[in-house]
C-alpha cells in the first residue's frame, strides 16, 4: 500500500459514510469495530501510517495476539472487514465525487410486517420486547446515558452465564476510553 493515512483517518471515513447514508450505519459500525480491533494490535506510532504497512502481516499479528478472544470464523471476518474498509477508503480517496457503494437490498418476509413502536423512552433497563421473527429470542433496550439507548436483539431466552459474559467482553471491546 503506497497511500499514507492513519487509523484515525480510516475511522473518520467509516463514520462519515455511515452518517451520510452511503452505507448502512450497521455496516459502517461493523467495519469500524474490525478496524479498531485489528489495528489496535499495532503500536501507537504504527497506527499513524497504516497505509504504508503490510495488511496481511497486520492481520496475522492481530490473529496471533487475539486468538483466544475470538473464534477462527470471527478472526477471518475481522480480516475481511478491514480489507473492505481499506478498499472503500481508497476508492473514496481516489474519487470522492463519484464514490458509491453497492449494497444488497434488504429482504422482506411476511414475518417482518410485525412493527414495534419506535418510542422506547418509557422502557426501563429490563423491559423486554419479543423480536418479530426469531422464535425463542427477545429484544431489550438499556439506557446508557442521557438520550442514549442500546437495544439488543435476538437474545436467546435460554442465554447462559458464560454466553452473557462473552457478550459483556464484546461490549467492553467496543468502548473508546
Amino acid at each position: 500500500m503506497a497511500n499514507q493515512y492513519a487509523m484515525d483517518d480510516l475511522l473518520d471515513f467509516l463514520s462519515h459514510i455511515g452518517d451520510k447514508g452511503l452505507v448502512p450505519v450497521a455496516t459502517a459500525q461493523a467495519l469500524a469495530v474490525a478496524t479498531r480491533n485489528v489495528f489496535g494490535a499495532l503500536e501507537e506510532d504504527e497506527q499513524k501510517n497504516i497505509g504504508g504497512l503490510n495488511l496481511d502481516a497486520i492481520i496475522k499479528r492481530f490473529n496471533n495476539k487475539r486468538a483466544r478472544d475470538f473464534s477462527p470464523a470471527s478472526l477471518k471476518e475481522y480480516g475481511r472487514r478491514v480489507r473492505r474498509a481499506i478498499e472503500l477508503y481508497e476508492q473514496w480517496k481516489d474519487n470522492p465525487a463519484n464514490f458509491s457503494v453497492e449494497t444488497r437490498a434488504p429482504r422482506k418476509s411476511k414475518k417482518e410486517s410485525v412493527h414495534f413502536p419506535a418510542d422506547t423512552s418509557n422502557n426501563g433497563p429490563n423491559e423486554v420486547q419479543h423480536a418479530p421473527n426469531r422464535v425463542g429470542t427477545f429484544q431489550s433496550s438499556f439506557p446508557v446515558g442521557s438520550g442514549r439507548v442500546i437495544t439488543l436483539s435476538n437474545i436467546p431466552e435460554d442465554l447462559t452465564s458464560s454466553e452473557a459474559e462473552r457478550l459483556a467482553q464484546f461490549v467492553r471491546m467496543l468502548s473508546v476510553d
